[in-house]
């Protein structure tokens, strides 16, 4: 019995090893064939908005709920629809135990819990230790 990264003549020790993890592309359907499944993440999705309605809220909070994070501009909503809108979506985030960071002056990020949020300060940016993390 030949050993599993032995020379092979015409093949080297890591084609066998991808052979032997993910197959050799060919459909064998054998008895005992072993069959590895790769599971990717998807895609984190960010939606960005303007948030002008209750309507628009509702879309936002049903973005969370997908899991996906939002980032909500709310230069063109009045005072009221804005104070509405946060206080609705902040009540989300916290039933999703998830996070709202203030990004600008009227602009916030609604995140689920499955998004880890870091936030550098405008001085950590000019300094130069913009994306560090503290160690």
């Amino acid at each position: 019995m030949q050993e599993p990264f032995e020379e092979e003549e015409g093949r080297s020790w890591w084609s066998r090893l991808k052979e032997r993890l993910f197959g050799t592309g060919e459909e064998d359907e054998e008895e005992g064939s072993t069959v590895i499944r790769l599971h990717t993440r998807p895609a984190q999705r960010v939606n960005v908005l303007y948030a002008r309605t209750m309507e628009d809220a509702r879309r936002a909070a049903d973005g969370l709920k997908a899991g996906h994070q939002q980032v909500v501009n709310f230069q063109y909503a009045d005072a009221l629809v804005r104070e509405r809108v946060v206080d609705f979506l902040m009540g989300v985030v916290y039933a999703l135990e998830g996070t709202v960071e203030r990004v600008h002056e009227q602009v916030f990020l609604f995140a689920p819990a499955n998004v880890q949020v870091e936030m550098t300060s405008a001085d950590d940016f000019h300094n130069g230790a913009w994306g560090e993390r503290e160690r």
